[in-house]
């Protein structure tokens, strides 16, 4: 009778256990503990790879730039992926590349605006790996234009695949 009670609180006290152990590790850990602003992109080349990654996006409901995601060709998307952490290192977001993201962190909750790190694992479709590490910038609509506070931003918007990012934006941007 004492073996089978030990064996029972035993039992509870390792499923505890793997329990927080499966809670702990369901949360990114921080890849990228830098934000770089450098632009992150490939253009077309002869095999058809292409990637862009905006700088930053609006995500305030006015159908322009209000999702941050990928622009590609010629990748493997079952093995590409993106993760993105706050500045305090709390991931937020992880996804296939495919997927888009609307701003929002695992909880349901409105991200604030500023710097993102960013995280990119892409493999193309002949085996090659990429990897890198970046910034995406959620800027805040302020009533009639988004502050830019001068820096220079890449949007959706303004991507065309074969050149880059050559387009006008169509947000509203402050002087």
């Amino acid at each position: 009778m004492n073996r089978f009670i030990l064996v029972v609180i035993c039992s509870i006290i390792l499923g505890g256990i793997i329990t927080c152990k499966k809670k702990n590790s369901s949360a990114p850990v921080p890849l990228c503990t830098t934000c770089s602003t450098a632009l992150v992109a490939h253009k077309a080349d002869s095999t058809g790879l292409y990637y862009f990654l905006p700088t930053a996006f609006t995500p305030n409901g006015d159908g322009i730039n209000d999702l941050f995601r990928v622009e590609y060709s010629g990748l493997n998307i079952d093995s590409s992926s993106l993760t993105i952490w706050d500045a305090k290192g709390k991931g937020v977001y992880t996804g296939g590349i495919t997927q888009s993201w609307n701003g929002v962190d695992f909880s349901g909750n409105k991200c604030p605006a500023g710097k993102y790190n960013v995280y990119m694992k892409l493999k193309t479709t002949s085996g090659q790996s990429v990897t890198a590490c970046t910034c995406i910038t959620i800027l805040a609509f302020n009533g009639s234009c988004i502050d830019t506070k001068r820096v220079t931003y890449y949007f959706e918007d303004q991507l065309d695949p074969a050149n880059g990012f050559v387009y006008p934006t169509n947000e509203t941007l402050c002087p």
